[in-house]
């Protein structure tokens, strides 16, 4: 099996289909912290199936409910 890397936080958002800054704010609250595989200054390099598992099982945060 052949991991897909992905570099860079716009590169990651593109092939998420999201914008840069929800990575960015996915990364300060720690959200990607076991999808990241080099971070060096300013490369970071993510897996991208680590991704998903990490977004998959992320707790839901509490807040305002949606009416139906």
């Amino acid at each position: 099996m052949e991991r897909t890397l992905i570099k860079g936080n716009k590169a990651l958002a593109e092939t998420l289909g999201v914008h840069f800054q929800t990575v960015q704010q996915w990364r300060s609250k720690g959200l990607l912290k076991d999808a990241t595989m080099v971070e060096r200054g300013r490369v970071i390099i993510y897996d991208l199936d680590k991704v998903f598992e990490c977004l998959k099982y992320r707790p839901v945060s509490a807040g305002r409910r949606r009416a139906i």
